[in-house]
């Protein structure tokens, strides 16, 4: 009962600032002036209570700011939960609203000199996924990576001439890709919109949108006829 009460009264706590929101016109000459819209104001207002309701949340958010601001920019909207590895002199660009679970093993992020790593907006890593770039590695938007992803876009030394590494190839990934857990994704693949690599599978070819994918060497096993796909289970195990 507690918690209802205190959901109640925060519920009519947001009610009055929208409604604060909504009829001072001198708000509305600010914002207008600031260049945010009312609805932008009332998003901003939602975010700050959504914090503010769940410490949990909040300390993900800090904890962001502290473990990776200073190596590279972070937008505040990004969470971590627990730790992550960021090593090389390379880029690194993470999007908005970005959820980062390193509790149980930390997230490694490797951008080499000159490489460049870009995470896309609303994408969720799970624990002990490792990304290492020598040339690009692109991650969509509101994508999921189960935990121990792998994402290379390198092999570290060739089959024949051990002693000479073969040169990077650019790794892709759509909108709405998900990847299951222990998964690889080998150098040079591109991966297209709201495909699903199921969990254990290596890629070695590129895969096309809308598309599951299985196996070591992984094979399209189904087509989507649609972007929907809420009967597939890839094991990413994302509840943290």
């Amino acid at each position: 009962m507690r918690s209802h009460r205190e959901k109640l009264r925060s519920d009519a706590a947001e009610s009055d600032l929208m409604r604060d929101l909504a009829t001072d016109s001198e708000k509305r000459v600010l914002f207008t002036r600031l260049g945010i819209s009312i609805a932008g104001a009332r998003a901003f207002v939602r975010k700050v209570l959504k914090v503010i309701r769940d410490p949990r949340l909040a300390a993900a958010l800090v904890n962001a700011q502290v473990q990776i601001r200073g190596k590279t920019r972070v937008p505040f909207s990004v969470r971590l939960f627990g730790r992550i590895s960021l090593r090389g002199n390379g880029d690194v660009e993470f999007g908005q609203s970005l959820t980062l679970v390193g509790d149980v093993v930390p997230i490694e992020l490797v951008s080499h000199p000159g490489a460049r790593i870009a995470i896309g907006d609303h994408t969720f890593i799970n624990y002990g996924s490792s990304i290492s770039a020598y040339k690009h590695v692109k991650i969509g938007r509101h994508c999921l990576l189960g935990h121990y992803t792998l994402i290379v876009d390198r092999d570290e030394h060739g089959v024949e001439r051990r002693e000479l590494a073969p040169p990077a190839a650019p790794v892709v990934i759509g909108d709405h890709v998900w990847i299951g857990s222990r998964a690889s994704i080998l150098p040079g693949i591109s991966i297209g919109h709201h495909s699903v690599i199921g969990a254990g599978s290596v890629v070695t070819k590129d895969v096309a949108a809308n598309c599951l994918v299985v196996g070591n060497p992984a094979r399209v096993v189904r087509k989507f006829a649609s972007a929907r796909r809420s009967d597939v289970t890839v094991s990413l195990v994302a509840g943290s």
